[in-house]
């Protein structure tokens, strides 16, 4: 019996093709648990008790973005992102557009390993060297990625029921030791200070741009803009309520002096029972296997993008060439601050032009080209 015929009654996946369930969980593992750390600070230093509201607002805006990318995503009809752009724009220019989603997924590894790296050592290994953890962290990372896409979506099906069930507990239990009262009166900041919030909280939804490389991997398109669609809502209202429920925690002038709140908030709740000594320990999982899977991707995705720039080779021979260049990027910045501020201009620039700029070119010129485009 064939792979094809394995799966339309229902048995395993095609070999090296994804279903949308697991792109769900994959989305859920690369955008979420990292995204969150760190975002109700940088929402609360613009938008004050108000920063849930700024998180909700760039959902919104993600949204229609999301859709767009399906919907070219769709119309590659299983080829990949390099050949579809060649064909769209030009092979010169579809070679540039590739090099720039590829340079933005190197940098994503990169400042995302050095903050992994310094949180790791803040919060539970103070006198391991930034070397050890970069290299334990990147032959992880590579070994998944060399491995394919399908061991990493089945990975992420097991590994995000392990987490997240604990995660929604705890949460859960917290709310009997928080002040809501904190996010009261609801809008009472500027709009443009909202909006300045939803600008910072809109690259929490770093990695939603890799939906435009994994067309040729999955089983099923059909429904893809509505699995996606509800994967990223549901990853909003997740940061969403995170978001109030940190900033109702330690108030919106306490926040701003946590680095990393959500970490902090976890490790203060007090359980019922002493049922665990440091739910800390709970959120620090799910977000090491969220940087994990987040690095996975960006090894994965820009090997591939330079296997199809150079026309031959293994990704796996890419992808170790890249794991000592994003380890030397991640070595780079001077301290903690100065990752943050380079992981940031990184988003302005490249974040920006993989998320919207491409997604919006490809379709225009696509549309003026007159390509087909399936219905969604």
């Amino acid at each position: 019996m064939t792979n094809t015929e394995i799966s339309k009654k229902g048995g395993f996946a095609l070999n090296n093709k994804i279903s949308l369930r697991q792109l769900q969980a994959l989305l859920f593992l690369e955008i979420f648990g990292f995204g969150v750390t760190a975002l109700p600070r940088r929402v609360a230093e613009n938008a004050g008790q108000d920063g849930w509201i700024s998180v909700l607002l760039a959902g919104v805006v993600v949204i229609p973005i999301v859709a767009i990318v399906c919907h070219i995503a769709k119309m590659a009809k299983g080829q990949s992102f390099h050949d579809f752009a060649c064909s769209v724009i030009s092979k010169p220019l579809g070679i540039i557009v590739s090099l720039i989603f590829c340079t933005r997924l190197v940098l994503l590894a990169a400042f995302n390993l050095r903050i992994f790296a310094e949180i790791t050592r803040q919060t539970m290994l103070p006198s391991t060297p930034f070397a050890v953890i970069f290299v334990s962290m990147l032959m992880l990372a590579a070994y998944g990625a060399a491995k394919g896409i399908e061991t990493r979506a089945r990975m992420a099906e097991v590994l995000i029921l392990v987490v997240l069930l604990p995660l929604i507990f705890v949460f859960g239990i917290s709310g009997r030791d928080i002040d809501f009262t904190n996010l009261a009166p609801v809008m009472v900041n500027p709009l443009g200070n909202i909006i300045s919030g939803s600008f910072s909280a809109f690259f929490a939804f770093s990695g939603i741009e890799v939906l435009l490389l994994v067309s040729p991997y999955l089983s099923r398109p059909k429904h893809l803009t509505k699995s996606v669609g509800q994967a990223t809502i549901t990853i909003g209202l997740f940061m969403a309520i995170v978001t109030a429920v940190t900033i109702a925690r330690f108030g919106p002038e306490g926040i701003v002096h946590q680095m990393w709140p959500v970490l902090k908030m976890m490790d203060t709740i007090s359980l019922p029972g002493s049922i665990i000594d440091r739910q800390g320990a709970l959120i620090m999982t799910f977000w090491i296997i969220s940087a994990y899977a987040t690095i996975n991707a960006a090894l994965f995705f820009s090997s591939l993008l330079l296997k199809d720039v150079v026309g031959k080779g293994q990704h796996s021979v890419y992808i170790l060439a890249l794991v000592p260049i994003i380890a030397i990027l991640a070595h780079l910045p001077e301290n903690l601050v100065t990752a943050y501020d380079w992981h940031g201009l990184s988003n302005s620039t490249f974040g920006l032009a993989t998320m919207v700029g491409i997604p919006l070119l490809l379709l225009i010129i696509a549309k003026i080209r007159g390509m087909r485009i399936e219905k969604l």
